[in-house]
């Protein structure tokens, strides 16, 4: 077997490379750091941009770093999260690739407060889900010509992440920064902010892999089976480092929380969850606060 993985350099992609190298599998990673993948600057591949006979399967990871500068960037988002991805499909065509695992978000999904399956409305008024579900969309055309699975990933965490949630509250506790917890609309008193499903990278990194290696349904979350609030999360933080987190209580109410139904998933890959207990505590470790 032979993987070509795009975005390779990223959190999620240097964890896959290191796993696919564990189970022996010959694989190659592009990155736009090194100048082997997408241009940074138009967030798309070369015109002569090809794959290698013999590559069994491609999973793209690649995500634009300027989903947060829209609309001013919306057309470098849209290059990278989509056209890029529908690039690599049509030479993924022609180089005879039987399977393409597209790594998607899953904050495709409307708000909603109610656990998600792959089933649930998704939204098109936010530019970084939007020019994912364009990728999916357009991916889903040539499924006649290779098996495609469209991975929705929500909280994914893991030690030396840095930007994201996890991470981010780690360093607040720490800090003793205040951490914001916005209430549930018609729920004032509601104060345990944002309910988001965990999954700790090693366990991620498993599930990409056995779908790489063995396929899986057209569609699937990728999430653990826990699913925290922010407040539950910091004070699990605070139990670590031994320091209490300040909260406030934002003025203005959240619209949704992040919670997968991780059914199709279990029942696909019958993956081991790591608790997340377990899982902080290494991140904790590997942070310095203990």
């Amino acid at each position: 077997m032979r993987a070509l993985l795009v975005g390779s350099n990223g959190y999620m992609g240097r964890h896959l490379m290191d796993g696919f190298a564990a189970k022996g599998v010959d694989r190659l990673g592009l990155s736009s750091a090194n100048g082997s993948g997408i241009d940074p600057a138009t967030g798309m591949f070369p015109t002569d941009f090809s794959i290698s006979p013999g590559t069994s399967v491609l999973v793209f990871l690649a995500q634009s770093p300027r989903y947060r500068q829209v609309p001013e960037e919306a057309a470098h988002v849209l290059a990278v999260n989509s056209l890029s991805a529908v690039r690599a499909a049509i030479s993924a065509r022609a180089a005879g690739v039987g399977r393409f695992i597209y790594v998607s978000t899953g904050t495709v999904y409307a708000p909603s407060f109610s656990p998600l399956d792959e089933d649930a409305p998704v939204r098109r008024d936010n530019w970084y889900a939007l020019s994912k579900l364009h990728g999916e969309e357009a991916l889903n055309l040539f499924r006649r010509d290779m098996e495609i699975i469209i991975v929705r990933p929500f909280g994914v965490y893991g030690p030396e992440q840095s930007g994201r949630l996890v991470p981010n509250l780690i360093d607040s506790v720490g800090s003793g920064r205040p951490i914001s917890l916005q209430p549930r609309p018609n729920d004032p008193d509601d104060r345990s902010g944002l309910k988001i499903s965990l999954c700790y990278v090693d366990d991620a990194t498993d599930i990409l892999i056995r779908l790489a290696m063995d396929g899986g349904p057209p569609c699937l979350n990728l999430a653990g089976l826990e699913a925290l609030s922010i407040r539950s999360i910091a004070e699990a933080v605070g139990g670590l480092i031994g320091r209490e987190p300040v909260f406030e209580t934002a003025a203005a109410m959240r619209d949704t929380d992040l919670v997968a139904d991780p059914r199709r998933l279990i029942e696909a890959v019958s993956p081991r969850f790591t608790p997340f207990s377990e899982g902080l505590a290494k991140v904790v470790a590997t942070a310095g606060h203990r």
